[in-house]
C-alpha cells in the first residue's frame, strides 16, 4: 500500500524536483548556485497555490471567528433545545460546518508534503557529493564553518525567527512558531549543507516577501513563501 502511494504521489514529485534542479545545468555548473536557484524556482512555481491557500485560510479564520462570537452570544442568552436550534441557525447562516476545519488542515498538509518530499529529494542528491560552495568544502556534509560548529543551521533558524516576527501577529502563535523553528534547528543541525542551504534560501526569500507584504498590505491577501512558521500560523 505504501509503495503504491509512493509511486502515485512521491515519484512524480521527485521527477519534477529533478527537472527544476538540473534545468540550469547548461548555464550554471556550481552546485551551490543550483541549490539556490532550485529554491527560488520551486517557490515561484508554488506561489499561486500558496496564494490560493492563504486566501482560503484567511476566509475560513474570519468565518470561524464570527461563528464563535455568535455561538458564545447564543450560549449566554439561551438554554436547552432553544440554544441548540439557534446555534444550528448560526451555522446555516454562515454556511459553516466543522468539516471546514479539515479543509484547513488540507492546506497545512500540502505544505508538509512539500517540505518532506523536498527533504527526501535533497537528502539523496548525489550531484552535490564532493561539491564545494564558497567556504563550504563539501555540500554533502555539514558545513562546520565555525570551527566545527555548523553555521548554516544557525543562520537558517535566525532568518526563520525573523520571518515569524513579520508573518505571525498572534503572540502565542509566534512563540509556538519560534519553538518549532528551534525543533527544526535540532533536527537539521547535522544535515548535509546542501539541504540546509536550500532551506536557508527558502527562509530568506520568505523573510523578504513578508517584509514587503507588511509594508504594501492594503487589506488584500498577499502570497507568502512557505516557512516553518506557517505550520503554526496556519491554525
Amino acid at each position: 500500500m505504501l509503495d503504491a502511494l509512493e509511486h502515485v504521489f512521491v515519484d512524480p514529485l521527485m521527477l519534477i524536483y529533478a527537472f527544476i534542479y538540473h534545468f540550469p545545468e547548461r548555464w550554471i555548473l556550481d552546485a551551490g548556485v543550483q541549490l539556490i536557484l532550485f529554491s527560488v524556482m520551486l517557490n515561484l512555481l508554488l506561489m499561486p497555490l500558496y496564494r490560493q491557500m492563504e486566501q482560503r485560510s484567511a476566509a475560513t479564520r474570519e468565518i470561524r471567528q464570527r461563528v464563535a462570537s455568535e455561538v458564545a452570544r447564543m450560549k449566554r442568552h439561551f438554554r436547552g433545545r432553544e440554544r441548540y436550534f439557534y446555534i444550528r441557525a448560526v451555522y446555516r447562516n454562515y454556511k459553516y460546518h466543522p468539516i471546514s476545519e479539515l479543509l484547513g488542515s488540507a492546506d497545512l498538509l500540502v505544505q508538509i508534503v512539500v517540505f518532506f518530499t523536498v527533504f527526501h529529494y535533497l537528502s539523496g542528491l548525489d550531484a552535490v557529493a564532493g561539491q564545494s560552495f564558497g567556504p563550504i568544502a563539501d555540500l554533502s556534509r555539514p558545513d562546520g564553518l565555525l570551527g566545527g560548529v555548523h553555521l548554516l543551521p544557525l543562520l537558517m533558524t535566525a532568518i526563520n525567527a525573523a520571518s515569524t516576527y513579520y508573518y505571525v501577529d498572534d503572540p502565542s502563535k509566534r512563540w509556538q512558531a519560534w519553538a518549532l523553528a528551534a525543533v527544526f534547528l535540532v533536527l537539521l543541525y547535522g544535515s548535509p549543507a546542501a539541504l540546509v542551504l536550500y532551506w536557508t534560501t527558502n527562509n530568506l526569500f520568505s523573510l523578504i516577501r513578508n517584509i514587503l507584504a507588511r509594508r504594501m498590505r492594503s487589506g488584500s491577501s498577499t502570497p507568502q513563501f512557505p516557512t516553518f512558521a506557517r505550520f503554526t500560523a496556519q491554525r
